[in-house]
C-alpha cells in the first residue's frame, strides 16, 4: 500500500518568521504548491497538526477562534502563494514561553484532511 502524497505543500513563509502580536492584524504569505482558497489555515503547536490552538473547540463559527487566519483580500493570491492576515485574539494562550507553533493546512475546513505544517510562527 503507498503513502499518499499530500496535495499542499508549504515550502516558506514571508517573512520568514511571522510574529503576531495580540490583536493586531499582521500579513503574512505562504509559499508553495497545491494552495487555494478552499484551505483551512490554523495555528498548531504539533508538527503533524494534531492540536489547533486557533480553534480548540473544533467550532465551524471563525468569530469565536482565538487566532483568526482570513484571506487578504487586498493582495492577490495563486496556487503558489497565500496571501494571508492573522489576528491572535486576548485569549490566545496562555501558553510557556518555550512553545513551538506551525503555520497548519487542512483540506477544505476543520474537518478536513491535515496537508502540511511549517514551524515559524510566533506569538508576540
Amino acid at each position: 500500500m503507498s503513502t499518499a502524497t499530500p496535495k499542499v505543500t508549504i515550502e516558506r513563509l514571508e517573512p520568514e518568521t511571522v510574529v503576531a502580536p495580540l490583536l493586531v492584524r499582521t500579513p503574512f504569505k505562504i509559499m508553495g504548491s497545491g494552495l487555494s482558497n478552499k484551505l483551512y489555515i490554523y495555528i498548531s503547536t504539533q508538527p503533524n497538526g494534531s492540536d489547533d490552538v486557533s480553534n480548540p473547540n473544533g467550532v465551524i463559527d471563525e468569530t469565536v477562534y482565538k487566532i483568526k487566519i482570513f484571506r487578504d483580500s487586498s493582495a492577490s493570491s495563486t496556487d503558489r502563494i497565500l496571501s494571508l492576515i492573522v489576528k491572535p485574539e486576548l485569549d490566545a494562550g496562555p501558553f510557556k514561553p518555550e512553545t513551538e507553533f506551525f503555520v497548519a493546512i487542512k483540506l477544505d475546513d476543520v474537518n478536513g484532511k491535515f496537508e502540511a505544517a511549517l514551524k515559524t510562527f510566533k506569538l508576540a
